[in-house]
């Protein structure tokens, strides 16, 4: 296992920086706080006790202290401290100088707090050094960076003064046990982080499948309604309903192999789905070898009976097409009906918007009365269409459990 976990993917680091770092500002902001309430209270307090010289001292370096925590907690509030991890060095580059100048001033005041400027030392930066732990986010190898410096000076600061060898080591001791708590603390943050980001990515990209899949089977609206629990039925009063089917399906079904049927079926379906994507028709699903398909649905144009027609006209020289390159002689009939219908999606298991009422049963029953590689339509759909395509005359047909019904077919051209 590396000592200093890093993605492979340099756009992969980078977003767990940002998301670590954006994710850490209110416990980093909390500590800054803290600090400056800190020392706001020792500044109240020292006058009560120090000297003049001592106070002023003090408060200079405080002073600086706290201004650098607060051009920290600014720096927070940009997307500057989010994307770049450096500033972290130089922020406690800062708070090191900083603390070195509060040690001094702290050590002149000994006769009065009791503490050696040696023991202000070790505490004041071991409290540094475990504040820094926090402080440096999502950036372990520039944390070990900087506290290996301010071990390094802190050696060579007890090697120059004049104390006892004993004194010395268990002084080294202590400021490393701070050394290593903090070193720790930070590199297993930023290891347990990485992997929560690492988890959370892949739960993501899962999520986004899941939904990628059902927005494929439901309109993205129909289903953000079916998440929120709500139960999905809709009425429609002017839907322009196209059903397709293929001329003598099951004499093609007993000459082809099922291999051969099969992919002869997958073919034609495609190039439904492209003509309906192109004339924005909403694909309700396919029945056997009959493809069923609305105009003024859920996820569909408005224009109804129009792009019906040229839906339908245009999948009926896409199958000629089709079938002169495979040889099989392949014929349509469309029938379409405009009217009202009721829509909805019932069942828990495979889900799919779907629509009923009287308007579907007519379109299925115009169907069944078309011409091979003919669309015929009802008269309402006739009377929204007439405009734009040429019809033969209208023909009243008997259609079973419909009665009589006017008939109007396209002609072609």
């Amino acid at each position: 296992m590396p000592i200093f976990n890093r993605f492979d993917d340099t756009e992969t680091e980078c977003a767990y920086v940002t998301s670590e770092r954006r994710a850490r500002i209110p416990a980093s902001r909390a500590l800054i706080l803290i600090g400056i309430a800190t020392f706001v209270s020792y500044i109240t307090l020292n006058p009560m006790y120090f000297p003049r010289e001592g106070v002023i001292a003090y408060n200079i370096a405080a002073g600086l202290f706290m201004a650098v925590l607060a051009g920290f907690f600014l720096l927070t509030r940009t997307r500057f401290y989010l994307e770049q991890g450096w500033i972290d060095l130089a922020l406690f580059t800062a708070l090191s100088v900083a603390m070195a100048m509060l040690i001094e001033a702290l050590g002149d005041q000994a006769d009065v707090t009791g503490i050696s400027r040696f023991g202000m030392a070790i505490i004041n930066m071991g409290i540094l050094v475990v504040f820094a732990s926090v402080g440096f986010v999502a950036t372990t190898r520039l944390f070990f960076l900087w506290a290996l410096t301010i071990m390094a000076l802190y050696l060579a600061y007890l090697i120059s003064i004049e104390r006892a060898f004993i004194t010395k080591i268990y002084t080294l001791t202590n400021f490393s046990t701070f050394f290593v708590f903090a070193s720790f603390v930070n590199w297993d943050i930023d290891r347990r982080a990485r992997k929560t980001f690492a988890a959370n990515r892949a739960l993501d990209a899962e999520k986004q499948k899941s939904e990628e899949l059902l927005y494929n089977v439901l309109p993205q609206h129909i289903a953000a309604r079916l998440k929120s629990g709500e139960a999905v039925a809709d009425a429609f009063s002017d839907v322009t309903v196209i059903f397709v089917d293929i001329v003598g399906f099951s004499q093609l079904a007993k000459r082809m192999s099922a291999g051969h049927l099969v992919e002869l079926l997958n073919r034609f379906f495609l190039l439904a789905d492209e003509c309906a994507q192109r004339y924005e028709v909403e694909k309700v699903k396919t029945i056997g070898d009959a493809y069923l398909a609305v105009c003024g649905g859920t996820a569909s144009c408005d224009s109804g009976a129009e792009c019906a027609i040229r839906f339908g006209r245009d999948l009926i020289e896409a199958v000629e097409a089709l079938g002169a390159e495979t040889g099989v002689d392949i014929q349509l009939r469309i029938g379409i009906h405009t009217g009202p219908v009721v829509g909805g999606v019932v069942g828990a298991s495979r889900l799919s918007y779907d629509y009923w009422g009287d308007t579907m049963n007519i379109a299925s029953r115009i169907e069944g009365v078309a011409e091979p590689n003919g669309i015929a339509v009802s008269e309402t759909t006739f009377y929204q269409a007439k405009p734009h395509f040429e019809f033969s005359a209208g023909e009243t047909l008997i259609l079973k459990g419909v009665g009589e019904t006017q008939v109007y077919r396209l002609l072609q051209g």
